[in-house]
């Protein structure tokens, strides 16, 4: 049992950095039309591939359910992507929520017994959003001060709370879809992790957070 969870382990940790290397060096180091392509392709992904395992397709609720959760938010994204001055947005979201998620994997896998919401997260424990908000608020307090920004601590707390809370809400969102489903993951295509919702849920309540006050956020963070 003890082999069969680092051997998971090692498989979410080696295909975490694949995929983040091929993220990040799409997003950091080619034009922004081939980063819009990179979601393009993971939303295509989702819709085709693993969508289908949480709705049916005969389903009414699913096409209204579908364009509001999935499909605005990413396009909300490739609207900020090509926008210069919104870009950089793109760079925080992300990063406070993979570091978000690292966190919370290894401090509820380490120290998590109190779940939130058994029935529907059976492994999501408040051990685990604590070690998730305070690893996403290490990370942008030294992204914030690596790129010289002027900040505040009652502002980087406060936003990191706000992300934290978004990624919290759209994972057990996903969470219910696949219980409702009886599902485990939404789909395969990322080895230990699952599906690309699975990696992608928080990020989409997010990303509403992030448009409706980009104005004000990239004068802060730029």
């Amino acid at each position: 049992m003890r082999g069969e969870k680092f051997a998971i382990f090692v498989t979410r940790v080696l295909t975490g950095i694949i995929f983040g290397v091929v993220f990040w060096g799409v997003y950091l180091f080619l034009p922004a039309h081939c980063f819009t392509l990179l979601l393009a392709i993971i939303v295509g992904i989702i819709l085709v591939f693993e969508w289908k395992n949480l709705y049916r397709p005969t389903t009414l609720w699913v096409w209204i359910f579908l364009p509001i959760y999935l499909i605005l938010p990413f396009i909300l994204l490739i609207y900020l992507n090509y926008v210069p001055a919104y870009r950089v947005l793109l760079l925080y979201l992300f990063f406070l929520a993979f570091t978000h998620d690292t966190g919370a994997y290894i401090v509820g896998s380490l120290i998590g017994y109190h779940k939130i919401w058994p029935s529907i997260s059976p492994k999501k424990t408040w051990e685990g959003v604590a070690g998730g908000y305070i690893s996403a608020l290490i990370g942008l307090y030294f992204m914030l001060h690596e790129r010289a920004v002027q900040f505040s601590w009652i502002f980087i707390v406060i936003l990191t709370l706000v992300a934290s809370v978004l990624f919290c809400v759209g994972d057990l969102v996903e969470s219910k879809l696949k219980r409702r489903s009886g599902v485990k993951d939404s789909g395969n295509f990322l080895p230990g992790h699952g599906g690309f919702l699975d990696r992608f849920d928080g990020i989409l309540f997010a990303t509403f957070f992030v448009y409706i006050l980009r104005d004000y956020l990239v004068v802060l963070l730029k």
